[in-house]
């Protein structure tokens, strides 16, 4: 099911659980849940807002240069996993924040896996000293 208002797409299960994606804030998520819930009432089923969680947050960001993805997952092996024939970016796994980040040549990132906003700036101050470290000259 979709709304336009925030824009959102949510799933929703058999269980009576629902997944909503595409919010832009957790406010906006909270809302849509709440609206995709109301909805669910007026087909005439029993539904009740309860047990709101925000389980994924994802953010994106360009550092404006480029990376040598190789001497990063060389110098930092541990933490990634990079193999360009599969999939153009490096997988970096850190562990405080559990954050997932997707950094690609260009410089653009992925962050994935936070559960609240903060996580996402700090994994994304932590990475950023090391992305330096591998800049293409």
């Amino acid at each position: 099911m979709r709304i336009r208002e925030p824009k959102t797409t949510a799933l929703i299960f058999a269980s009576g659980k629902m997944v909503v994606t595409g919010a832009k804030s957790e406010d906006d998520s909270r809302l849509a849940s709440r609206k995709y819930a109301r909805i669910i009432q007026k087909l005439g089923f029993d539904a009740k807002f309860t047990e709101f969680k925000i389980q994924n947050i994802v953010g994106s960001c360009d550092v404006k240069f480029p990376i040598r993805l190789e001497g990063l997952h060389y110098g930092h092996g541990k933490f990634s996993s990079y193999e360009p024939e599969l999939f153009p970016g490096l997988i970096y796994r850190m562990l405080k924040p559990k954050v997932v980040l997707l950094i690609f040549v260009s410089g653009k990132i992925v962050l994935t896996g936070a559960k609240v906003r903060e996580e996402i700036y700090t994994a994304f101050n932590v990475i950023y000293p090391v992305l330096r470290e591998y800049k293409k000259p």
